[in-house]
């Protein structure tokens, strides 16, 4: 009995993973806010992200953004323009958690001690969607060039998928 409900679990994964809505993939555009916590400042800012889902499991991103830090004097607060890609690895449900690691360029503002620099970050995140429109929530954890940016950021956002 155990050997056939292993067969018919196995078959019909087998199925889902080959139907027409997994193999498609779907395309989504993502606003969102973000909070950045850098080793001496906090930072609040935005961005956009491109997603592209790939057999159901996996999917593709890009990101644009713009975080602006406070250190207690505007005149020099720091801002940083995140350019990111990311592969993440998923479990395509109603409710959507994900898993996935990246790359990105960081463009910083002309302040001493900061330059820009190239990243990397793991994150962890869920998404939620209802047809075409959803939200996002994840949070992530930088290791850039130089110390000023590392961290964890958490992003929220509102999806449209087609």
């Amino acid at each position: 009995m155990k050997k056939l409900t292993r067969l018919t679990l196995l078959m019909a994964l087998s199925l889902c993973a080959f139907a027409p809505a997994v193999r498609a993939g779907d395309t989504s555009l993502t606003g969102y806010a973000t909070y950045w916590e850098g080793q001496d400042d906090s930072g609040v800012g935005g961005g956009l992200r491109l997603k592209r889902t790939f057999l159901g499991f996996g999917a593709a991103e890009l990101r644009g953004g713009y975080v602006r830090f406070d250190n207690g004097n505007e005149s020099s607060d720091p801002s940083v323009i995140p350019l990111e890609v990311a592969a993440n690895v998923r479990l395509p449900f109603f409710i959507s958690p994900y898993l996935g690691v990246g790359a990105g360029y960081y463009f910083t503002s002309d302040v001493p001690d900061i330059n820009d620099g190239a990243g990397y970050f793991v994150q962890a995140g869920v998404e939620f969607t209802l047809f075409v429109v959803g939200a996002m929530a994840e949070v992530r954890w930088q290791e850039i060039d130089g110390d000023y940016l590392d961290g964890m950021s958490a992003n929220l956002g509102i999806l449209i998928k087609w």
